[in-house]
């Protein structure tokens, strides 16, 4: 008896295969699971966006009102009027720098970010600057409802990842083991056919249909939800990439599986297990054995130290001003003034000292951020699932390593605009104003207002976005390969008992 070719039945299986009705209804619940996650992280991404325009509006508005403000405090004043007080007023420097400097540091999505929501949900794309905020900005943020967060979202990083295994290992669960369930393996097993040839080519006919209709199903999920496909190709290109592999990896674990000839129901059992464990237990597991290794620096505490130290810097603010004038010539001679001096101006002191000492207790919780971080890359090799989260998430620009790098720079950006206008604040000390008769309503050291920058946020290159994905898609392959090698090395012989 001469042994059918292997594209022969293949092209059998495949022709069979597109004719089942169970094939199409988990495609179509795959496809409505990725619109619904595209779309979904699209709208929230839409209303931060929305969220973004009305703080750059804001702050051009603040500006324009500042200098508005400023004109009108050159207007001449009638003898005898009281004196305007230095925080209402644009032309004090020193009232200006404390309540007239805000600046909105913002971070745009990205072409590609409805792939996943990754920490757009938990992490600000807002930050309101003024310069004398601590460590840059407020570290509060809340745009969602709480009880939403906590519910999580559907996003469709999390359809690929969570969704898409289901389906594909619930096709190969029922379409693979057909026989087996229906008595007829024997009469398969008689003829002259390996159980390798027999089985590789059902489940290369369900990939075969599987691979073009779920990147097709991506695709047009990514263009309903509104990303240009031109402006986005390349990490695309790559996020299809990703899928595909991620698909032939759960191919793999299904050929180990297949390989024993299972029934439908043995089958179910040990795909659920599977991925159960890959999805939910470990991660569960390894995330609670990190904390148990590196506990999280306590919020309460840090919260406490923050109170702690304001107390203290307060309580000694004549001596901490006193040892900042003793530090430099050019106050040296001027310290008769430090008990007469402004809050504003004290600001410009004591705000550094309080930073200082708070240095040693926010450094831990930083540490233990890029800890974490480490920890979740390195998860990501040994367990895919995870892996996969995180390279989309780095696709769409909404990965942990880009918050960051946006936080860093809104605290450059804090520390430039520091440089700039602190010294003109401190100047006053060394060359105050004189005291002429007053003819205008304002001060007047401070004529015009300031022209600051608006803060840019410098974008990482795509090419190391694509750099940071590659190695685990590598690995991602490897790992699909080795299942699949092992799965059509057991299928060696027939298993008809």
């Amino acid at each position: 008896m001469t042994a059918p070719r292997f594209v022969d039945l293949f092209a059998w299986e495949w022709r069979r295969t597109g004719r089942s009705p169970l094939l199409w209804s988990v495609f179509l619940i795959i496809a409505s699971s990725f619109v619904w996650g595209a779309v979904n992280t699209a709208a929230l991404h839409s209303a931060q966006e929305a969220a973004i325009e009305r703080a750059r509006q804001a702050e051009r508005d603040w500006e324009a009102s500042t200098r508005e403000r400023a004109r009108a405090y050159h207007a001449p004043i009638s003898a005898g009027a009281g004196e305007v007080a230095y925080w209402q007023d644009p032309t004090d420097v020193a009232g200006y720098s404390e309540y007239f400097v805000r600046r909105w540091a913002l971070k745009p999505h990205l072409a590609l970010s409805p792939l996943a929501s990754g920490v757009s949900d938990l992490a600000p794309t807002r930050l309101e600057i003024k310069l004398n905020t601590l460590f840059g900005f407020g570290d509060t943020y809340d745009f969602e409802n709480p009880r939403g967060l906590a519910l999580g979202r559907f996003d469709l990083a999390f359809a690929i990842v969570f969704l898409l295994p289901i389906g594909l290992l619930l096709l190969f669960a029922l379409l693979v083991t057909f026989e087996r369930d229906r008595g007829m393996l024997r009469l398969v097993a008689a003829q002259a056919v390996g159980p390798r040839s027999w089985t590789g080519a059902r489940v290369l006919a369900i990939l075969a249909w599987a691979i073009p209709v779920v990147l097709a199903a991506m695709t047009g999920a990514l263009v309903l939800a509104g990303v240009p496909l031109a402006q986005a190709t390349a990490p695309l290109l790559t996020a299809l990439t990703a899928t595909l592999l991620y698909m032939l990896f759960w191919t793999g674990i299904a050929l180990v599986v297949l390989a024993r000839q299972p029934g439908a129901g043995a089958a179910l059992g040990s795909f659920a297990a599977i991925w159960a464990a890959l999805t939910i237990g470990l991660p569960l597991a390894g995330s609670a054995v990190a904390g148990l290794l590196d506990p999280a620096p306590s919020a309460v505490a840090y919260v406490d130290v923050q109170r702690r130290v304001s107390d203290e810097v307060q309580a000694e603010r004549d001596l901490i001003l006193a040892r900042a004038f003793a530090a430099r010539p050019d106050l040296r001679r001027h310290s008769d003034r430090v008990g007469t001096l402004d809050y504003a101006t004290r600001l410009s002191f004591l705000i550094p000292e309080t930073e200082r000492r708070l240095t040693p207790f926010k450094a831990p919780i930083e540490a233990h951020r890029e800890r974490q971080e480490e920890i979740a890359g390195a998860a990501a090799y040994l367990l895919p699932t995870l892996g996969l989260e995180a390279a989309f998430a780095t696709l769409a620009g909404t990965d942990p390593a880009r918050q960051r790098a946006f936080e860093s720079q809104a605290r450059d950006f804090q520390l430039d605009l520091r440089r700039r206008v602190h010294p003109l604040v401190q100047r006053e000390i060394t060359r105050p104003a004189p005291a002429l008769p007053r003819t205008m309503r304002g001060r007047l050291n401070l004529p015009e207002p300031l022209t600051l920058p608006a803060f840019v946020f410098q974008e990482p290159a795509q090419s190391d976005r694509l750099a940071r994905v590659l190695p685990f898609a590598a690995w991602l392959g490897l790992l699909a390969g080795l299942a699949g090698t092992l799965g059509l090395s057991r299928m060696r012989e027939w298993r008809v008992s």
